[in-house]
């Protein structure tokens, strides 16, 4: 038994199967909590997350991804600590990722990606949404039975992005590979290890295919290359991005163009993939849910939202106090991590009745907090939703009697399950599921 008063939520694996009652745990101490190590304050609260959210002054978004880990590299000896903070970023492991940015400088990154979400280019991403699910399930849908993380979350994920981006087919198939098992935030893992990431292997890739796009659209090489515009050519979405421009005219660096399309691959892959296997973990284990899906495809938005409250991808987030201030009847000295968990605001009792029933009908279930709020609210949660919502509508519409594998997961009604070791995703390691084909 885990002795939650003493738990290092960013060290402890014991906590990584049931996060949901450590959080009641700390919720029943306050809805802001002063943790036992690294100087993390944990706020479990939904009014105080959002507070947080909000508050751009007091709180830095800078320890977004890494949490206490590895802390502030310099001496805190103030009550504000904003401008050594900012003067430390190339210090800080990703740092200079758009969800770690903040102010003007987060505004113009999300600008650059901000047209690959808009409501027209969503629409037109709804066909590659359904001939990617039904291409996946043609390649399991003979077996009776799947490991839904590897075969069909993750690498559906990872090509949807790819479409959003205008990949290379060879490109695709190079991501798929090293994105299969990637897990961020691993917990016991050094800085060192969290910068051992596929993503960089990515970027790399990324950073060639953007640089190639700008040199070629240069103005000195037009009259040339104009002859021979097709990978290259004005329509193409990897083009648009290697000249796009921010709000003021400037342009941004191939760095900064890399390291956006690197985390929209990162964050849409893991986010996704979690999320479906989440949801399809309710839908094997709730025959009644099944069934009702099944008989009326329109429920599934409902079933998406009240998943996300219940049990979303993101388990925590990191904030940084640069500025002293007061916190739930608690003083928040600058310097001091917070622990800023989506998933334990969204199962405070003072905010939704019986936060622990899965509850389809349930009132005001799109006012969860899984994709944020504020400034740095998910850019992508609109793909994500559509995502989910078509990949659930394509598994139901080819698979029946879905239901976990007893082989894998032990008998039914007691069933087991094996979590990633990470304190950022809430996320399965797999998901072994049987099932009936459905004769087209």
């Amino acid at each position: 038994m885990t002795d939650y008063q003493t738990a290092d939520f960013y060290a402890d694996v014991a906590l990584v199967d049931d996060p949901h009652a450590y959080f009641d745990f700390l919720r029943g101490q306050g809805p802001v909590t002063r943790l036992p190590h690294r100087n993390v304050v944990a706020v479990t609260g939904y009014e105080e997350t959002v507070q947080v959210m909000l508050d751009t002054e007091h709180f830095s978004s800078i320890n977004a991804v890494t949490g206490p880990i590895p802390g502030v590299p310099f001496e805190v000896t103030s009550d504000d600590i904003t401008a050594q903070l900012e003067a430390a970023r190339p210090k800080m492991p990703f740092a200079d990722q758009v969800v770690t940015e903040q102010g003007v400088r987060h505004s113009n990154l999300r600008s650059i990606i901000a047209p690959l979400f808009t409501p027209g280019r969503l629409k037109a991403m709804e066909t590659p949404l359904r001939d990617t699910a039904d291409a996946l399930i043609d390649e399991f849908i003979g077996d009776g039975r799947v490991n839904l993380v590897q075969q069909y979350g993750g690498p559906y994920a990872t090509l949807i992005i790819a479409d959003l981006l205008g990949i290379p087919q060879k490109g695709r198939r190079q991501f798929r590979d090293l994105l299969k098992d990637a897990v961020p935030a691993v917990i016991g893992a050094t800085p060192e290890d969290m910068m051992k990431n596929p993503l960089v292997s990515i970027g790399k890739t990324l950073f060639g295919y953007i640089a190639k796009r700008r040199l070629v659209h240069h103005p000195l090489l037009r009259p040339v290359t104009r002859m021979f515009a097709g990978a290259t050519g004005e329509g193409d979405i990897l083009t648009r991005l290697a000249l796009a421009k921010f709000p003021d005219g400037s342009r941004p660096t191939l760095v900064d163009l890399t390291a956006l399309g690197a985390f929209l691959f990162g964050a849409g892959q893991d986010t996704t993939n979690r999320l479906l296997a989440n949801a399809f973990r309710v839908i094997a284990t709730r025959p009644d849910i099944q069934v009702d899906l099944r008989a009326n495809p329109k429920r599934i938005p409902a079933f998406i939202e009240e998943l996300l409250r219940f049990d979303g991808s993101v388990k925590s987030g990191g904030r940084l106090c640069q500025k002293t201030t007061m916190l739930g009847g608690l003083e928040i000295k600058a310097g001091t991590t917070i622990l800023l968990s989506h998933m334990a605001a969204n199962r405070d009792p003072r905010r939704f009745e019986d936060p622990g029933v899965f509850n389809m009908d349930r009132p005001r279930a799109k006012e969860h907090l899984a994709f944020g709020r504020g400034a740095h609210t998910c850019i992508g949660a609109p793909l994500a939703r559509r995502e989910v919502s078509v990949s659930i509508e394509r598994l139901l519409a080819r698979l029946d009697n879905i239901r976990l594998s007893p082989a894998h997961h032990g008998a039914a009604g007691q069933p087991s399950f094996e979590y990633e070791p990470t304190y950022i995703l809430r996320a399965l390691r797999n998901l072994h599921l049987e099932f009936d084909p459905i004769a087209e």
